[in-house]
């Protein structure tokens, strides 16, 4: 199958996106409360880049935020008890979140190619750009470990904790240290 990786500057492919995160998050896992749009958006999208994955008929199958320093600070912090908050520059830091997949796309193969695209891709192009050296991120200890496996290198900062009805560490990525596990993450080409 055929897969477009973009990063969403399209109001129309923005509210596709939206869609798409309320289906995984009222629809599938029950995490927020039914609305009238059946679309997900909080506070720190309009901080945000987002990405997606699209499919041939161009429809959403994984979608991705990477939300930059703001007056709002970010989700890993607001939600869960971290120590170490005054530990990363704010202007190097940003926080990956809403990483989503549509389940039909749930197995080793896609997961792996729509990750990995996303996070080392599109992702790292951003980070790049804007001289992030952090990432923050919510990760259940199955994505932890999945993550790492495909050498993106997040790891647990504190204990774990309860959000919404999952357990998640909250977790750090180091920049440097994703691009020494992947020395040609500036080389990387993936498919349109």
């Amino acid at each position: 199958m055929d897969y477009n990786f973009i990063h969403v500057t399209d109001k129309d492919i923005l509210e596709k996106v939206h869609s798409f995160r309320y289906k995984i998050m009222h629809d599938e896992l029950g995490w927020i409360e039914e609305n009238i749009e059946k679309k997900e958006k909080d506070d720190y999208d309009q901080y945000s880049d987002q990405f997606a994955i699209l499919n041939s008929d161009g429809e959403v199958c994984c979608t991705m935020r990477l939300i930059h320093d703001s007056p709002i600070g970010y989700p890993t912090e607001r939600f869960l008890n971290i120590k170490q908050k005054g530990q990363f520059e704010r202007n190097k830091l940003a926080e990956m979140s809403r990483i989503f997949i549509d389940s039909k796309y749930r197995n080793m193969r896609e997961t792996k190619i729509f990750i990995s695209t996303i996070v080392k891709s599109l992702a790292y192009e951003k980070i790049k750009k804007y001289g992030i050296e952090y990432c923050y991120g919510m990760l259940e200890q199955k994505f932890l470990k999945l993550v790492n496996m495909y050498k993106i290198p997040y790891q647990a900062i504190s204990k774990v904790e309860q959000d919404y009805d999952k357990f998640k560490y909250p977790s750090i990525l180091y920049v440097k240290e994703m691009e020494k596990q992947n020395p040609k993450l500036d080389n990387i080409e993936f498919c349109n």
